[in-house]
Order: C-alpha cells, then structure tokens, then sequence
C-alpha cells in the first residue's frame, strides 16, 4: 500500500509520485538518486534531457501530449528523443510516467533501457504495471466522481486522497 505524493506544484504543472508505505522516497525520488551519476556520458546526456523536460513542462508549458513517447494509453516516457547510439550495449535511460492531463504528471521510476521493448526487461516491465494499476485506480476513482481528467480540481483531490 501506498499513496500519491505532490513533488512539485507550479501554475502550469502538478507533479505527483507514487510512495510506498514504509519507504523513505518517492518513486521519482528514488529515480533521481539512482540515475544522477551515470558514468556513461550517454546516459548522462539521457538524464540530463529528462530533467530539462520535466523542467519545461512545470515552468512553461504544462505536461503536453508531444513530449513524450507513447507507451500505451496513459502511460508515456521521457525523453521522447533519444540520439543515435554510437555505443551499442549501453541503452538508453527512460523515465515512465501516467499523463493524466496537460495539468497533472504521475512520475513513477525508470531505468536503463537495453531491449527493443520494456516489456522485455521485467525491471522496467515492473515499473509500467505498477503504473497501469494506478492510472486505472484514479481513472475507477474519477468516474466514481463523475469528473473527467480535465477537472484538475477533482482529480487532484482523488490522487491525493486514494491509496495505491
């Protein structure tokens, strides 16, 4: 069990994380201090275009559709390019994330990515499910309200207040 922790709220941007019971830091928490020093300049450079999406999105923009790779439904992550790779074996670093709307940005973990897919890699796999199950609890939750994604009010209520 768990809940949806606020990481960071500004006028274009709410950004939640999961937090499992028990544990000290939010996914994302644990995404920043498990990837900030990557010794390959490669997923430095991965890293370094994560933080400055997430940056555009809380200072200018908003979480929009066009910055992030489609993984499925809600479920998207960042970064949305990724460079040629002259070295091959080293992957690419991804964050996975549940856009609910251009407003409101679930940022769960991520990892190096290796495979074609991340269904491949049961690590990344993990991340992905963990969630869906939690797009689908606040989407339950929303309809519940008879709210939609668009009424940020509400569904800042439902994340703040359900348990994952």
């Amino acid at each position: 069990m768990g809940k949806l922790e606020l990481v960071l709220e500004t006028e274009n941007l709410s950004i939640y994380s999961p937090k499992i019971d028990g544990e000290t830091q939010t996914e994302f928490e644990k995404f920043m201090s498990s990837y900030d020093n990557l010794p390959q300049p490669q997923l430095r450079k991965d890293f370094a275009s994560i933080i400055a999406v997430i940056k555009k999105m809380a200072d200018d923009c908003g979480a929009r559709e066009n910055l992030f790779r489609p993984e499925g439904g809600k479920i998207k992550a960042v970064p949305l390019f990724i460079a040629q790779r002259r070295k091959r074996g080293v992957g690419t670093l991804r964050l996975y994330c549940i856009r609910i709307s251009d407003k409101i940005l679930v940022v769960g973990n991520g990892g190096i990515k290796k495979v074609a897919k991340y269904e491949d890699d049961p690590n990344l796999s993990d991340i992905v499910n963990r969630l869906r199950c939690i797009e689908r609890r606040i989407s339950m939750e929303t309809r519940k309200a008879h709210a939609c994604y668009e009424d940020c009010e509400t569904v800042k209520k439902i994340i703040e207040t359900i348990t994952i």
